[in-house]
């Protein structure tokens, strides 16, 4: 039922409009709405496609494989420096220490935080190769970011959120057909 003044719906039994305050004294009948009928087309025309027809929207991980590589590449930059800066302090003589070390300490520390520098500046380069591999869809990349990934999970809390963020996007099934298709399409 719809007030006869100005139109809006009333219940049944009301006795004043809520929109207008008018009281409800002939209740008009609800106006049927009017649908357009569909156009006919003669059978032997038909609709050509439009312009974004036979492309199909960019899946979940050709929207992100851009982005992580990025962050691949400035996370393995970061963890680069300081790769470096272990190997290099393996090799000096500690001058910045307040005390001494003595030498037998010194013969199994210097190697050691330099083997600790390579193996961080390793895992940055492998990194950096990684990030330079998705951003170019090669097809050996997703193996390797899968890997770094996994490994970096345990570097709290910048490797955490990467290697989660690596996983989500890679590793899905299906995944490994999406990206040999993006990275033959390249």
């Amino acid at each position: 039922m719809h007030c006869a003044h100005c139109g809006a719906q009333v219940m049944p039994g009301q006795k004043f409009c809520n929109k207008c305050g008018q009281p409800v004294v002939g209740v008009a009948p609800p106006a049927p709405a009017a649908v357009p009928a569909p156009p006919q087309y003669p059978p032997s025309q038909t609709s050509a496609p439009g312009p974004s027809a036979g492309f199909a929207p960019p899946s979940r991980m050709a929207r992100h494989l851009s982005a992580l590589g990025v962050l691949w590449i400035i996370f393995s930059v970061l963890r680069l420096i300081p790769g470096l800066a272990m190997m290099v302090m393996g090799h000096m003589r500690f001058p910045f220490m307040l005390m001494p070390i003595p030498g037998p300490m010194r013969l199994f520390l210097a190697p050691f935080v330099s083997g600790i520098g390579v193996l961080i500046s390793g895992f940055a380069i492998a990194g950096l190769i990684a990030g330079w591999g998705l951003m170019s869809r090669c097809p050996w990349a997703r193996m390797l970011a899968i890997v770094l990934g996994c490994i970096s999970l345990i570097h709290f809390p910048f490797g955490t959120a990467l290697g989660i963020y690596t996983l989500w996007v890679l590793v899905p099934q299906g995944a490994d057909a999406e990206y040999r298709s993006l990275s033959i399409a390249r």
